[in-house]
């Protein structure tokens, strides 16, 4: 049994990355599809998000290596756990910012609450998450990875190494070689400061 609970471990590993890579997704169809353009507390959510993930990753990628110890194991669940904690940090301030009647808010909302609002309950949602894996997975022999789990952590590792790139090269359309950001963006500065 130690080896099917560490090798769900490995797949729940792979599942946690590919959340946030979603999670990430989901604030870029705000962004390109929608036309809500994130202000910095918003692209600070999204590094929160990409560091919980390199966690997970981690185990991830030493699975493609090899056997996964528990040291790793306990380690990539930890960052995840610490890292979605500090994130829910700047999300609920966002959040307690915008909470005061008649604020709006800032941007457009999903199901009647505001993306902060929703990364917010996401940080939780993956604290909780990492921390049971933490504990499900405590004290468990460590097994060796099958041949699927391997392919599939490729996969994970180019999935989140493809989002992190897309992050930045947004990042930088919308702040442009400006050292401060406006807190309400309208458009990329990038292509405001070439003319186009």
């Amino acid at each position: 049994m130690p080896a099917l609970s560490h090798r769900l471990g490995l797949w729940f590993a792979n599942l946690y990355v590919i959340g946030m890579c979603g999670t990430i997704g989901g604030a870029m169809f705000f962004q390109f599809g929608l036309g809500e353009y994130p202000c910095p507390m918003c692209l600070l959510q999204r590094v929160f998000f990409l560091l919980s993930a390199l966690g997970p990753a981690w185990i991830v990628q030493q699975s493609r290596r090899g056997t996964v110890t528990t040291k790793d194991y306990a380690t990539g669940f930890g960052w995840a756990v610490m890292t979605a904690l500090l994130g829910s940090l700047v999300s609920g301030a966002q959040t307690l910012m915008h909470i005061v009647p008649p604020d709006p808010g800032y941007a457009g909302a999903l199901l009647g609450l505001h993306l902060y609002t929703w990364a917010f309950i996401t940080f939780f949602a993956a604290a909780f998450a990492g921390g049971a894996a933490l504990f499900l997975g405590a004290g468990r022999e460590i097994a060796e990875p099958s041949a699927a789990q391997r392919r599939a952590g490729t996969l994970t590792m180019y999935l989140l190494l493809a989002v992190i790139a897309s992050n930045f090269i947004a990042c930088f359309f919308l702040q442009g070689l400006h050292w401060n950001m406006s807190g309400d963006p309208t458009g990329y500065v990038f292509f405001g400061d070439l003319g186009l």
